[in-house]
């Protein structure tokens, strides 16, 4: 059985907890494990298409996944028109966020996990790597875009699944065609939260003591236990450049979207 929902993005946007909210639904299955990255050729694309129908069984109208690296263009490129040739009526959702913060959170995360060991400022502006291509959403959405119909996309601001749950949840089950009315007491759950994954000190260094318990029993494994972590700072400098290299991308994306995002800073 075929997906017909896919989350495409972005990383570091709220994916997960919103692929936890949507399993919540009757009407709506969503994948184990979240991210299949089928789509990719560098992941599991070898796997074959009854590798991935194998991951929904049920009878729900609506099967999905979240997979954040198929808007990783053009590290991970091919996605659409792979996407296209199995599930083309898919419909598409793409959870953003202010393009700054979604980089920052990335350095923080690739930091943490040690597969990042430069200097913030240095990472963040290499085009070769990508952070920078990841927060270019209209850049991202264009390789979609010959062979997915505006109608099949779903944007929403991270911030509005974050402050307006329900609304931005009914919204949604509106787009997927399921009942909107539906409530779970998990919807009042914060699942996931950025703040939390890079939760740093305002006075400086901090020990992983200090990190919420599910974060410590993750991190505890990738660093030396009470390894003092700094606060990436983001100098004056280097926040106008990136806002000066995402801005042209942010400002066409508002006009594809419609929505303002008025909170961000580019």
């Amino acid at each position: 059985m075929q997906p017909n929902l896919i989350v495409i993005g972005a990383q570091k946007c709220g994916t997960s907890a919103l692929h936890y909210y949507l399993r919540q639904h009757p009407e709506i299955a969503m994948s184990k494990p979240k991210e299949l990255n089928f789509f990719i050729e560098k992941r599991n694309w070898g796997q074959g298409v009854d590798w991935y129908s194998g991951h929904w069984e049920g009878s729900e109208p609506v099967r999905g996944e979240a997979s954040p690296n198929y808007t990783a263009h053009p590290h991970f490129a091919g996605v659409p028109e792979k996407m296209h040739s199995v599930v083309p009526d898919a419909k598409l959702i793409f959870l953003v966020r202010d393009p700054v913060s979604r980089m920052v959170s990335q350095y923080v995360h690739n930091y943490t996990k040690r597969a990042e060991h430069r200097d913030i400022a240095t990472t963040l502006l290499d085009e070769s790597k990508t952070y920078l291509h990841r927060s270019r959403y209209m850049f991202q959405v264009e390789q979609f875009l010959p062979y997915f119909p505006r109608e099949s996309f779903l944007i929403l601001d991270s911030g509005d699944l974050r402050d307006d749950r329900m609304a931005t949840l009914a919204r949604i089950f509106r787009f997927l065609g399921v009942a909107d009315d539906f409530t779970s007491k998990k919807y009042k759950e914060e699942k996931h939260r950025t703040a939390d994954k890079e939760r740093l000190s305002r006075f400086g260094a901090w020990s992983l003591n200090n990190l919420p318990r599910p974060l410590y029993n993750r991190m505890r494994r990738r660093l030396p236990l009470g390894k003092p972590v700094d606060r990436p700072v983001i100098e004056d400098s280097l926040q106008t450049e990136l806002v000066e290299r995402l801005k042209p991308d942010a400002d066409r994306f508002r006009e594809f979207s419609g929505e303002s995002f008025e909170n961000w800073s580019v």
